[in-house]
């Protein structure tokens, strides 16, 4: 973007030492890279208007269309991104205006566009190559009171975050959204609502199956707040979710749809997430590490992980292994200090003749800044009916 912009927040994941699937690490970390948010000054510009507001009620969602917000094209302008404005108003854009409230706060999906350079500030890929085909949509969050959202450069900004991510339907999810798939964002907050503009690869080749576009809170898909059906591939919402789970059907042209391209996109994309990562530089704490393996001795000994660290209850999830024996968990530390997503594998968890109810297992660890206060423990234990209880533990403070 242009000098103007104040700040560019950077959301990233703390370092991992956990012997996790590759191809989770090789999602988290392209999300590392591409999940941003962008601050800049704003310019007067009008609210988009409609002569008509139309009005259903669908269970427990309101459908309105939208009245008060900026348009797509004007979203764009606020980025003084004069090609996206253009691409916004010109034939290909479909323009939604559909909101839905769930808990505190109201989505509105303004509207998506999709094509190969139709934006001024194309983004790289992990090769240094400029991505010219993608796609762009329009979003605004806002709290369903009226209280204005906090400004960018308000202590409360980010605070809930929000996942805001275009989905396929008979994809999973958990691997394919806009982390996995080249996605990122810029933010800015106007008249007390908050206008988020997506881009991600352009995904319009599978219009022909399906494509959503969900908003929930946290820094990653929730598991819990949507339904993945493997068997018809269809995304749905949680109606039993307490909190933000909003989802989108984007109604893009079938036509547009390139399954030949897509199938090779897949190919792809799950080839470039198999690629070995380059050696990290590791983290060296005497501290941490001389913790660790006072804990992993005494455990040996019959000790229990509690003796020496807290469960973070907010991170407490009971999960049900799937028919192949995977269990799909997203957390987050409160206040947004940290959060994951991941797998976990019945087979390598709990093998068969390790089911012993009540058996916790350490996945891995997680730190940052090499500092005993930052370490996070990630969990795993077998219940007495088959569920597993996936949980973060930190250390005991004292």
């Amino acid at each position: 973007m242009k000098k103007d912009i104040d700040v560019i927040l950077k959301q990233a994941l703390s370092p991992k030492e956990e012997p996790g699937p590759r191809l989770n690490r090789k999602i988290l970390d392209q999300a590392e890279e591409r999940i941003y948010m962008g601050k800049k000054k704003i310019k007067g510009m009008q609210a988009a208007a409609l002569a008509a507001c139309i009005t259903l009620a669908v269970g427990s969602m309101t459908v309105f269309a939208a009245w008060k917000y900026l348009s797509p094209a004007q979203v764009a302008q606020h980025f003084e991104d004069k090609k996206l404005e253009e691409a916004f108003q010109g034939p290909d854009a479909v323009i939604v205006n559909e909101s839905q409230v769930y808990g505190d706060y109201k989505i509105t999906l303004l509207g998506a566009v999709a094509g190969k350079n139709i934006s001024e500030y194309l983004s790289e890929d992990g090769q240094g190559n400029l991505k010219e085909d993608m796609l762009y949509a329009a979003v605004a969050i806002e709290r369903a009171d009226g209280t204005p959202m906090p400004a960018t450069d308000d202590d409360a900004y980010g605070d809930p975050a929000f996942y805001v991510s275009p989905y396929i339907r008979g994809l999973n999810p958990v691997f394919y959204s806009m982390q996995g798939m080249g996605g990122g964002y810029s933010e800015f907050v106007k008249d007390g609502v908050s206008y988020r503009l997506l881009e991600m690869d352009n995904i319009e080749i599978f219009a022909d199956r399906g494509i959503y576009i969900g908003a929930n809170e946290g820094s990653f898909y929730d598991n819990d707040a949507y339904h993945f059906d493997e068997a018809t591939g269809e995304i749905s919402r949680n109606d039993a979710y307490d909190g933000v789970n909003a989802l989108f059907t984007l109604p893009l042209d079938a036509s547009a749809a390139d399954p030949a391209t897509a199938e090779a996109y897949l190919k792809e994309l799950e080839k470039d997430w198999e690629t070995p990562d380059e050696p990290e530089e590791e983290l060296n704490s005497p501290e941490i590490e001389a913790w660790i393996q006072m804990v992993d001795e005494a455990m040996e000994n019959g000790h229990k992980l509690e003796e020496y660290a807290d469960r973070v209850e907010s991170t407490v999830k009971v999960l049900k292994p799937d028919a192949k024996g995977e269990m799909e968990y997203s957390w987050e530390i409160p206040g947004g200090s940290s959060s994951g997503v991941g797998t976990g594998y019945m087979e390598l968890l709990f093998p068969e003749d390790k089911r012993t109810p009540g058996t916790l297992v350490i996945d891995g660890y997680s730190y940052s800044d090499d500092l005993l206060e930052k370490l996070e423990i990630q969990t795993w234990t077998l219940n007495d009916d088959g569920t597993v209880t996936a949980a973060i533990y930190v250390p005991k403070k004292g």
